[in-house]
């Protein structure tokens, strides 16, 4: 196991006890959001765009400087997240024409579907300074966060 398999592990861990016995997905979305922020140094926005439409997602629980307040599906990563319903790992996000740019720091970003009842109700958006910050690893430890949703 690297080092950074070793602290997901550690963090999942740390965020299955904080949120065991909670019902509500708000108070969920908010520890983890908050957990994953103060783990790692190089995410500078991590957070939710709850659906709150047909085709709409509004900014949910999340640390770091301001985000988008709505996105439709026709725009961005999230909104392509919502619409397939897949992960997307954007290591450059300066080269997509279709990339919100909330933060002009951003470099790269991860954005996981939230499925709860075979339904679509968030996706789960993590930003980074860094370009190339984000592999299958990430993805793997994120999507079981996603799911303690």
């Amino acid at each position: 196991m690297n080092g950074k398999e070793k602290k997901y592990t550690e963090l999942m861990n740390n965020i299955r006890a904080l949120v065991e016995g909670e019902d509500d997905i708000i108070s969920k979305m908010s520890t983890i959001a908050c957990e994953i922020f103060h783990e790692f140094d190089h995410m500078n926005w991590v957070g939710f765009y709850r659906r709150t439409g047909e085709r709409t997602l509004k900014v949910g629980p999340y640390q770091g400087g301001h985000g988008c307040l709505v996105i439709d599906f026709d725009r961005g990563v999230c909104g392509r997240c919502a619409r397939e319903q897949k992960v997307q790992i954007e290591n450059d996000v300066t080269k997509l024409p279709y990339h919100i740019a909330c933060s002009s720091e951003t470099r790269s970003e991860i954005v996981l579907p939230v499925i709860k009842n075979g339904e679509l109700i968030a996706v789960f958006d993590i930003d980074s300074l860094i370009p190339d910050a984000f592999d299958e690893t990430d993805e793997k430890y994120l999507t079981e966060i996603a799911g303690l949703i």
